[in-house]
């Protein structure tokens, strides 16, 4: 991670004993850290990195919706309720998609919960919300295996080949997160159009903030691009992709 290099660059400055390698050192961790802090390159980079947005118009009319999870969290208490990090637009979208008639049924996958309490288990947590904001639990089908993008896109490959086969189906996820999700499901045969939500990108003028002033939001751009570059290539070396 980005913010990981910087730190190592500022601890080895102050660590290296000779003179003309430890102010290197520093001013190599002061740059890193003005660049993955810029507002401007961030967000530009992170706009090629995004697929473009979908409007809900353009969207045709799909059998099956299908949602990774990854957006909520299972260690809260109460659990009586569901609590969303960034990235709540895959199940508020998808609700979106669904009240508009666009979506027959959604498949939601994702696991990482624990089976001795309710409410852990992810694709539960958002199967719960959908069902509270009015979607039947009949059009609702949840794969609670999967731990990661590639099981995510086995699991739902096997559900989508016997439930729905030869049908039309949506994959809805993150946009940085897009990238991995699509080569993931591609590499099971499975034909599907994208419907990317949770920008982190802004489209606004440039201004003297955004050139200028650093920002952590900047950093949080670098490390979601970095954490999906490296997934893909681990997963190339897995042979998932």
């Amino acid at each position: 991670m980005p913010l990981t290099w910087v730190i190592g660059l500022l601890v080895a400055s102050r660590i290296v004993k000779k003179p003309r390698l430890r102010k290197r050192l520093l001013w190599a961790g002061i740059v890193l850290l003005i660049l993955i802090s810029n507002q401007y390159i961030s967000n530009r980079i992170m706009l090629w990195w995004e697929p473009s947005p979908i409007p809900m118009a353009d969207v045709g009319k799909y059998d099956v919706g299908v949602i990774f999870t990854g957006v909520t969290l299972g260690d809260k208490n109460p659990r009586d309720r569901v609590y969303f990090r960034k990235g709540a637009d895959r199940v508020t979208h998808t609700l979106q998609l669904y009240k508009a008639g666009k979506l027959d049924h959604i498949l939601i996958s994702g696991g990482l919960g624990f089976k001795d309490y309710p409410m852990t288990f992810a694709a539960n947590r958002l199967k719960s919300f959908l069902v509270m904001a009015g979607v039947p639990d009949s059009v609702i089908t949840v794969d609670i295996e999967a731990s990661n993008t590639y099981e995510n896109a086995v699991n739902s490959a096997a559900i989508l080949n016997e439930s729905f086969p030869d049908k039309d189906y949506l994959l809805i996820t993150s946009a940085f997160h897009m990238k991995r999700s699509e080569l993931c499901l591609r590499k099971q045969d499975i034909e599907f159009d994208k419907f990317p939500t949770d920008y982190y990108t802004g489209r606004s003028r440039m201004n003297f903030g955004e050139l200028f002033i650093p920002k952590a939001d900047a950093v949080m751009r670098w490390q979601k691009i970095a954490q999906e570059v490296v997934g893909i290539a681990t997963y190339k070396l897995m042979g998932y992709l």
